[in-house]
């Protein structure tokens, strides 16, 4: 896309994605607990891919900042991470790993700020926790080794194999006929990775669950009058997933037309 030109010879400009980091500490040369925003190349390139550009945002601390940071954005992905704090949903941390309530906030202003400007939201895994809390929804605090669709994650002696296998791991998924998500994949069925180990509870208000594993487990939810798709996988790291991403970005463009 970047070789298209209009009649006046001058490159179109493509839509302009903020993507929330992971934020966390990790080793680096500078400090073995180096506080750092970390985020997989697969978000970025499935924006690429699907014709848009993005950037990767920092943590904001009000929703003013939220605000004037989305005005200069046309849609937001909120990506995955650690999990949620649970007082955000009124319930005390009972299997909660490593909750960062300050990013969680920020998030959430976020969304908001992208709800209150139009914007188009793609919400993966941790994301789709955030849109569903924000919104007034709760979470199971963990649902690994509940089912074969949501199998334990075992520690062994082989950490490279281990990962592997987890990430190998997959279920099927039952779309709602009629849905936004089952006319961007072409089917009411997918398959999907297993990656997550909290899911949503009670959906909140205005979210329509339209996905759902064998298990019950809600793994998809729309808005019902915002241009919001979230998703408890990671479509980034499944190739037959990129139409997730071409939905955002064509909605984006649509904001700037």
């Amino acid at each position: 896309m970047d070789d298209q030109r209009d009649t006046q010879g001058v490159p179109p400009t493509r839509p302009l994605i903020a993507i929330t980091p992971w934020r966390r500490t990790l080793p680096t040369f500078v400090h073995p607990q180096t506080d750092l925003y970390t985020l997989a190349p697969y978000y970025p390139d499935g924006v690429a891919k699907a014709g848009g550009q993005s950037a990767v945002v920092p943590a904001v601390a009000t929703g003013l900042e939220a605000a004037d940071l989305m005005a200069r954005f046309d849609g937001l992905i909120l990506s995955g991470g650690d999990d949620l704090d649970p007082s955000l949903y009124e319930q005390d941390n009972t299997a909660s790993h490593q909750p960062d309530k300050e990013a969680d906030e920020s998030d959430i202003r976020l969304l908001h700020a992208a709800i209150a400007q139009d914007k188009p939201i793609l919400a993966i895994c941790r994301g789709a926790q955030v849109a569903n809390v924000a919104l007034g929804g709760s979470l199971h605090q963990d649902i690994w080794g509940t089912s074969v669709s949501h199998p334990a994650r075992h520690s062994s002696d082989d950490p490279v194999a281990d990962a592997d296998q987890f990430l190998a791991n997959r279920h099927t998924v039952t779309i709602e006929p009629g849905s936004i998500l089952a006319t961007i994949l072409g089917s009411t069925t997918t398959e999907t990775n297993s990656l997550h180990h909290q899911s949503v509870d009670r959906a909140a208000d205005g979210l329509r669950v339209v996905g759902t594993a064998d298990d019950g487990i809600v793994e998809a939810l729309e808005h019902e009058s915002h241009p919001l798709l979230a998703v408890q996988w990671h479509p980034e790291r499944l190739s037959h997933h990129q139409p997730l991403f071409d939905w955002l970005v064509e909605q984006a463009i649509g904001d700037t037309r």
